[in-house]
């Protein structure tokens, strides 16, 4: 195209041209449309009519990328290490769990990401266009500026156009603007005329279904040029970081400063007091490996699969692993209303007359004008043909009188028992402009009218007359008519939406509605599906209060309503000043941004392109109860991997601390590396089991947190708690038993597997191990397999060879009485950190 002014232009200047200027620019035809060579070249040119809501990045580097984390650094490190000392074995195990865990998680990601994309392409629309003067069908993403399209009832705008005629053409903008009912769209309307017309009623914007009527337009923009390619073109953002991924990006950082904290001090003192500096590195080395939780990524990734897997058998595509222990997390769940809560179709829900008592009449009155009328059909109209049948044989249509936006009303003419009868429906502020009536039944005709509003509802009144024998009726006969009554509408809640905020409420999640719809509405779908209000906000508060003003003001607000998508935005991040994960469930454009921005983003199986690409979930049933089931997958998983972390600071750092105090005054290394490595193994082989185990009923009524304070606390406490008797193990192995040192490392390496591979049944459960929570199956089997391959090992005949020898029947019994009084104290320990934590909690 030549004039290059055309494609930047803004939608004002379309709006307020003349059509035949459009298509001089476009360079197009009305008629003949565009040629199938120019709009090839225009595709090649200008790029296919997409919209990309994520950058889809290259195999390798998306694999690449989930060797950023700093665990999984950690274990390439001991990996490394371990090779350096030359335990091959040892490392072949580290590296195939950094594979593994790693493999799970990018390949669970892509197939849910390709079911994602199955759902896309199985949704995938097309279009009418003129190309060479011969109407035919394309995919949106092959029309291109200055394609002349043919658009009708049922369809999808295909791209932002500009209208060229128009008869009795209304759209459905609620993807775009939240609205619930439809706009109408004109072609011969233009911004010379009304140079601040706020809607673009000449305009039809990209994504946008057309309810009734038929058009010809003219395409002036594309992709990402549209309005809906706007909103979606903010959501190319890196990805927002959760709380759980937050959490275990600290914990990452806490391990590694612990870690090298410790390695230092242990090779200082064994350099300066063992003066073998080589001997002192290759333990010092031993002892990261030690300290390194080889399995976290692996528990995790197992973890989040099984709930993946758990989901998807309830029609809930996964997009995202790290969503579910988010889940979990979530405190706050933001929803949008229609199509979300709401079923996002109108019902008929009251036909009442003047004194709002029950009128079947009036039902047929209204029955008969949405029946016969032909100008335009839109939900309003539907609704009440399909509220239930009504016999109107013996009346038979004259004529109608067309609606339009100035009367905001529309009428039919009917023959009843030779008589002509005028049915009148529309706005009742100006049905009452054509009614004859006294002021006192005015009075009470708007009380009705503003008792049905102040309930929610779309309300419309319904009017009549007798009239002459004319053939043809204008406009200027919808006058001194009568008053019948009002039929009001509603766009109902979903059927299990009160069962779902109930559930929710019931699992300490509050639920927020952000919407762009009115407040009356909003607050009639809130008592019906049994929301609790504590306060309402509209967007037009929010432009010009501050950040720091609406975090404060967010917190008492349960209904947000005409929010704009900035302004959705702009709630989400408030409120994630408060919470440690919020959610929001959106399914249109409108709602992208905020599924971006928010810690969990859910959608459903009929939102749009961009909304289910945004989202980290997609509910491909319309069962909102699966929420519920999704939160409680995440705190299972939450659970299962805060117990391994737990389970890993409690007894490889307790056994780190007993390192390094045995070093200070010990003649001979307390462990032999390899003897080391081997305990660590053995103890990670057990915990693999841990994904399975159950998690206690009490643990998942609420949200789940992460809380470094209470990790430091297991830790530290936990951690001493170990040493302690470890210590006092090396004191009695030393001095009373005067075992040698090959007898005092078995000694302990028995004393040490045990007490760390038992103690998870303690730690599990914030209950009584046994009586009041019972371990999984597997766990218990993998726990006891473990431990007794640890014990054996001292008796095989290769022991000498890794250090080991036979002890006393005497030492084993002070050995297994050590461990039961460890698993006593440790019960009660465990306590004492829980009644602290939840104290400073609750203070």
């Amino acid at each position: 195209m030549k004039d290059k002014f055309i494609l930047t232009a803004a939608l004002d200047y379309f709006s307020s041209v003349s059509t035949r200027e459009i298509v001089e620019k476009l360079e197009s035809n009305e008629e003949r449309g565009l040629s199938n060579e120019e709009a090839a070249l225009r595709i090649k040119e200008f790029g296919k009519n997409t919209i990309e809501s994520k950058k889809h990045k290259h195999f390798l580097v998306e694999l690449l990328s989930h060797f950023k984390s700093p665990l999984v650094l950690i274990l390439t490190v001991a990996a490394v290490i371990s090779y350096s000392l030359g335990e091959t074995i040892n490392a072949s195990i580290i590296l195939f769990i950094i594979v593994v865990s790693i493999a799970i998680d990018f390949y669970q990601e892509r197939d849910a990401r390709n079911a994602a994309e199955k759902l896309k392409q199985s949704v995938k629309s097309k279009a009418q266009i003129i190309r060479d003067n011969v109407q035919i069908e394309v995919f949106h993403e092959e029309i291109c500026l200055g394609d002349i399209i043919m658009l009708s009832a049922g369809k999808i705008v295909p791209a932002d156009a500009r209208l060229l005629f128009a008869k009795d053409f209304f759209v459905n903008q609620s993807s775009l603007t939240g609205e619930s009912f439809p706009a109408e769209k004109k072609s011969d309307v233009t911004n010379i005329d009304k140079p601040n017309l706020p809607d673009l009623s000449n305009i039809v914007f990209m994504g946008s279904s057309i309810i009734s009527g038929i058009a010809k337009a003219i395409v002036v923009k594309t992709g990402a040029a549209t309005e809906f390619g706007k909103i979606a073109a903010n959501l190319i953002q890196p990805e927002t970081e959760t709380d759980f991924s937050k959490g275990i990006k600290e914990f990452g950082y806490l391990i590694m400063k612990v870690t090298i904290v410790l390695v230092l001090f242990i090779f200082l003192i064994n350099a300066v007091l063992k003066h073998d500096l080589l001997e002192s590195f290759m333990f010092s080395l031993a002892v990261a490996v030690g300290l390194t939780p080889e399995l976290l990524p692996m528990i995790m990734a197992i973890t989040m699969s099984k709930g993946s897997a758990h989901m998807a058998k309830k029609g809930v595509i996964v997009k995202r692993l790290s969503s579910i222990p988010s889940f979990g997390s979530m405190e706050v769940l933001c929803t949008d209303k229609t199509g979300t809560i709401t079923e996002d179709k109108i019902h008929l829900v009251k036909y009442v007359d003047k004194e709002g008592n029950n009128s079947e009449y009036l039902l047929l009155l209204a029955y008969l004008n949405s029946f016969y009328q032909t100008g335009i059909k839109n939900p309003l109209d539907d609704a009440v043909v399909s509220f239930q049948k009504v016999d109107i044989n013996n009346y038979i249509k004259k004529d109608e009188i067309p609606f339009d936006f100035v009367r905001k009303r529309m009428s039919v003419v009917v023959t009843y028992q030779n008589r002509n009868i005028l049915i009148c429906k529309g706005a009742p502020e100006e049905i009452f402009k054509s009614c004859l009536i006294n002021d006192q039944d005015k009075v009470a005709a708007n009380k009705q009218y503003e008792m049905l509003s102040n309930d929610g509802f779309r309300v419309l009144a319904i009017a009549t007359k007798e009239t002459g024998a004319d053939e043809i009726f204008t406009k200027e006969d919808e006058c001194e008519m009568e008053l019948k009554g009002f039929i009001a509408f509603l766009d109902p809640p979903k059927m299990d939406a009160y069962e779902m905020i109930a559930a929710l409420n019931t699992i300490g999640v509050e639920v927020k509605i952000i919407t762009g719809d009115n407040l009356l509405v909003t607050q009639k779908v809130c008592e019906q599906i049994g929301l609790t209000v504590k306060g309402f906000m509209q967007g037009h508060e929010v432009n010009d209060i501050t950040d720091e003003a609406l975090q404060r003001r967010v917190k008492d607000v349960t209904i947000f309503t005409r929010f704009s998508p900035e302004q959705k935005n702009r709630i989400i991040m408030s409120l994630k000043k408060h919470h440690h994960a919020v959610g929001y469930m959106g399914d249109g454009i409108n709602d992208a941004p905020s599924l971006k921005t928010a810690d969990i983003g859910i959608s459903v199986n009929s939102a749009t392109d961009v909304t289910k690409d945004a989202a980290d979930i997609i509910l491909t049933q319309k069962d909102l109860m699966v929420l519920k089931e999704g939160i409680l997958e995440g705190r299972k998983t939450f659970g299962n991997t805060m117990k391994y972390i737990l389970m890993d600071l409690s007894s490889n750092f307790g056994n780190m601390f007993s390192v390094a105090a045995a070093t200070m005054f010990l003649p001979f290394l307390p462990m032999l590396p390899v003897q080391i490595l081997i305990n660590n193994f053995l103890y990670d082989t057990s915990q693999v089991t841990i994904p399975t185990d159950n998690v206690d009923e009490s643990y998942i009524k609420k949200p789940q947190r992460w809380n470094l304070k209470m990790i430091y606390s297991f830790m530290f406490i936990f951690g001493l708690t170990s040493s302690i008797f470890d210590l006092l193990t090396f004191y009695l192995l030393y001095k009373y038993f005067s075992v040698d040192e090959a007898q005092f490392r078995t000694g302990w390496f028995m004393e040490s597997l045990a007490t760390q591979i038992l103690v998870v049944f303690i730690i599990r459960t914030r209950l009584v191990p046994f009586k009041q929570s019972n371990p999984g199956k597997k766990l218990v089997m993998s726990v006891l397999f473990c431990l007794a391959i640890g014990w054996l090992l001292p008796y095989l005949p290769f022991a000498p060879r890794i250090g080991f020898d036979k002890l006393p029947g005497q030492v084993i019994l002070f050995i297994i009485a050590i461990v039961a009084i460890y698993l006593f104290t440790a019960e009660f320990v465990k306590r004492f950190i829980y009644h602290r934590f939840l104290k400073n909690v609750a203070s």
